[in-house]
């Protein structure tokens, strides 16, 4: 039967997918994650090592054999390349064949540089992390929801497009009373963009042993706090034992999606927040090599509808009251 013409979908016809993971629970696949905490912290150090581990393929923190090591783009606008980041790499282990930078010696580089979506395509990365996020945010007001809201949801996408973990790396702010997820320096969309949150902390008891809570988690349930310490070389030694175990079968890195559940999955990630323009719409999804009639046949099944607003034409979703036909 046709259900107010086309608009309202049955869930019985919708495919089921799995989230993906590169170390579960704590950073999905193709999602966005935001680690957090004060400076100092062992955030980054954590990270370094996190990174080294995927490169050379060896084990996750909770000790899970990693299948093949994988290429990552690391941008850090805090540390030299040469005096700080390589030696900490090469100390924790690192294939540095396979983890890359964007040189900005000639060119600052924001979040909303298509050279991010190049540079994620080009060399097929499957882990981006920027450090700290604040640094590339370029004329953006972190403050403000508006602008952070349409510049994290294009990262969104890439994540999406890409299956690409993307972590971004983030400083607190000075509200030590408030709730840790409302401790993110800026706007709140930074979190609420995020599918899963990490702040590392020291402990009450001893200054030398810090520890991970994941205190956000939109896929899963949350796993437990992991303590560690932090060694004179910037190596991480985590002192309990194995994690949450991983769903059975998991495997990274894991089979592509096929291009109708790709394109349904970005269109969701493009228009969740907010209509947005047709051609913009088009042009990411001619960039990803997905066919205008994959493209259309998708916009249809979803129920998707298109909008003039000012002479422009804009996509937004069923369910979506943003605008009406006749505004």
């Amino acid at each position: 039967m046709e259900l107010l013409n086309g608009q309202l979908k049955l869930y019985s016809n919708v495919t089921a997918t799995n989230v993906d993971w590169l170390w579960y629970p704590y950073i999905p696949f193709g999602k966005i994650t935001l680690l957090q905490g004060d400076p100092g912290c062992g955030k980054s150090t954590v990270m370094m090592n996190i990174i080294s581990a995927i490169s050379n393929g060896s084990f996750s923190p909770d000790g899970r054999k990693i299948k093949k090591p994988m290429h990552v783009i690391y941008q850090c606008s805090e540390d030299g390349a040469g005096d700080t980041i390589k030696p900490r790499l090469t100390a924790a282990g690192a294939d540095c064949s396979n983890v890359a930078f964007l040189d900005e010696e000639m060119d600052w580089l924001t979040l909303g540089d298509e050279k991010i979506r190049r540079a994620i395509a080009d060399f097929n990365a499957k882990l981006l992390v920027i450090d700290p996020v604040q640094a590339y945010l370029g004329d953006a007001d972190i403050s403000n929801a508006a602008g952070m809201r349409k510049m994290l949801r294009q990262l969104a996408v890439w994540a999406s497009l890409y299956d690409c973990a993307i972590v971004l790396i983030g400083h607190l702010n000075k509200k030590e009373g408030s709730k840790d997820l409302y401790r993110s320096l800026g706007s709140i969309d930074l979190i609420a963009a995020a599918r899963s949150v990490i702040q590392i902390s020291t402990t009450d008891n001893d200054s030398d042993v810090r520890v991970l809570h994941h205190i956000k988690s939109s896929l899963t349930p949350k796993g437990r706090d992991q303590y560690f310490t932090i060694d004179s070389q910037r190596r991480v030694q985590w002192l309990e034992g194995e994690g949450p175990a991983a769903p059975d079968g998991l495997d990274i890195p894991t089979p592509k999606m096929n291009k109708q559940t790709q394109a349904a999955n970005m269109l969701m990630v493009m228009l969740e927040a907010e209509p947005m323009k047709a051609s913009e719409v088009q042009a990411l999804f001619s960039r990803a090599n997905i066919s205008e009639r994959t493209l259309l046949s998708v916009k249809k099944e979803m129920g998707i509808r298109s909008i003039k607003k000012d002479g422009v034409w804009y996509w937004q979703l069923p369910g979506d009251k943003t605008w009406r036909e006749d505004d």
